[in-house]
């Protein structure tokens, strides 16, 4: 078991002088932080408060304990002759981590430290594991992790410890609730697509596979992304719709991936990937507005303007501004020597759009640092895709990049069925003859998405925008498991 002996003693010692140390409820009159906001009003008048004891110090039959809720903390003040004999046998069974709740008056210390001197006391969890303690003052003992890998592993002990880290989710939270109302102020529906789906697609993704017993085993896989979904319900005749759910890739982690994510895409008919782009950079900027405070915002040390118009780049060019090469209009094996020098992996047979693909990735993604869009990619990087109008072999989408990280993908959306057919026709056989060297299955064909295409699909912008990428982004956080409340973890050796 990971209980500690001494902690387990004293829950003995209260069951057994009758006391419940797991009780029903406890009535709280108000949160810490709404006496300190208000002080002068509760100032000599009787409160009653939960917390958590983060510190405690005992001084023959006095003792001052810091309690924290989910907000603030406030210094608590017992003494034997305030509390009664049965209220100190309390106090004496105390320890750090122990939930309590306290009932009396509020006032200022000698050293002015705003206090509770409690009247009454009560267990409300008596801890029976010892959470890690590293930090110390003279008369103090605070919370902080001095393991970081607990911090991944056990969140929980991780949240009691650092206010920090659940300040984090709780900015989390207000992103995707400041996203949600900007789509819907937009005329957005929000939408629920499949989590299992016995065809996957949208994306170039490994998934993860299971079975359902209730269709005679029939194999499913988790969503790689709601997209195929969502064009199902613009071809209904629904013009603006969006979704926030999480996706599932069976593929690396590293600081901006982790193989369960959360993601919005979103669709709106009669526009193009042009429209969108204005319509992503309007949304960061006010989500950020809205939950920083600014637009202007400091990640990493390096100071960010999300402030629309953003930069507009292809790809191509990127690759021009950051290489000093005019890739397009180079021969094959200058370009293949090209990446070898660099160490870029360009595969067999030798394919320029997937060469530019792979070239603009090692070379140019980590110094895009201010709000950029890399645009008109070529055509073999996505089958769902319009031509780009003028431009023969490259396409209509873009990525924004901040900080060096991809904040998302968007396109013109293709509405051509026959030409959609043919395109995932020819990816299905491209990805056949290279599945003996990546070991990656095939995406299948899904007939479905190709018939509901051929019922009229009106001209429509599609864009998806990495939630945990944007929430890291918005509270400056190193990785993507500083943001998820559960990041997958390699099991405890």
């Amino acid at each position: 078991m990971p209980f500690h002996k001494e902690l387990l003693e004293k829950r003995e010692n209260l069951i057994k002088s009758g006391i419940n140390p797991y009780p029903y409820s406890f009535e709280q009159s108000c949160p810490i932080k709404k006496i300190r906001a208000e002080e002068a009003g509760f100032l000599d008048k009787q409160v009653s408060i939960p917390g958590r004891i983060v510190a405690q110090r005992i001084q023959g039959k006095a003792s001052f304990v810091d309690i924290e809720d989910f907000d603030d903390h406030i210094q608590v003040y017992f003494k034997k002759d305030h509390v009664g004999e049965a209220g100190w046998n309390i106090v004496m069974q105390l320890d750090l981590g122990d939930i309590i709740g306290v009932r009396g008056k509020v006032f200022r210390t000698r050293t002015n430290e705003l206090t509770i001197s409690a009247e009454e006391i009560q267990i409300l969890a008596k801890t029976t594991v010892q959470v890690p303690i590293s930090k110390k003052t003279e008369d103090k003992v605070f919370y902080q992790l001095a393991d970081p890998e607990i911090k991944y592993r056990e969140r929980y002990i991780h949240w009691i410890t650092e206010p920090q880290a659940r300040q984090k989710l709780v900015t989390r939270a207000r992103i995707i609730s400041e996203t949600r109302k900007f789509m819907e102020s937009n005329g957005f529906l929000e939408v629920t697509t499949p989590t299992l789906e016995m065809i996957y697609g949208g994306a170039e993704a490994t998934p993860f596979e299971t079975n359902v017993k209730a269709l005679s085993n029939q194999k499913v896989f988790l969503r790689i992304s709601p997209e195929l979904s969502l064009k199902r319900f613009i071809v209904g005749g629904f013009p603006k719709v969006f979704t926030i759910c999480q996706n599932f890739r069976n593929e690396g982690i590293d600081r901006s991936h982790n193989p369960e994510f959360t993601m919005m895409e979103w669709y709106e008919a009669y526009t193009d990937y042009e429209f969108q782009m204005k319509r992503f950079e309007e949304l960061v900027f006010t989500v950020s507005v809205n939950t920083t405070g600014s637009g202007k915002i400091t990640y990493q040390g390096r100071e960010i303007d999300l402030t629309p118009p953003w930069r507009r780049l292809t790809m191509v060019d990127a690759i021009k501004e950051f290489n000093g090469i005019e890739v397009e209009s180079m021969p094959e094996e200058e370009i293949k020597d090209f990446a070898r020098k660099r160490e870029i992996d360009i595969q067999e047979p030798f394919n320029l759009g997937l060469a530019i693909d792979e070239i603009f990735k090692a070379t140019c993604e980590d110094k895009l640092i201010q709000p950029t869009f890399i645009m008109d990619h070529p055509m073999e990087t996505s089958p769902l895709t319009k031509a780009k109008r003028g431009k023969p072999g490259f396409i209509e989408r873009f990525e924004p990049f901040i900080v060096g990280m991809e904040m998302g993908n968007a396109y013109s959306e293709l509405t051509d069925p026959v030409e959609q057919h043919e395109r995932l026709c020819r990816q299905r056989q491209a990805g056949q003859s290279q599945k003996g060297e990546s070991g990656h299955p095939v995406n299948p064909m899904d007939m479905d998405f190709v018939k509901a295409i051929g019922c009229g699909m009106p001209p429509t912008g599609g864009v998806g925008l990495g939630i945990d990428r944007l929430v890291m982004l918005l509270t400056d956080s190193h990785s993507i498991r500083e943001i998820i409340a559960f990041p997958l973890m390699k099991p405890k050796q």
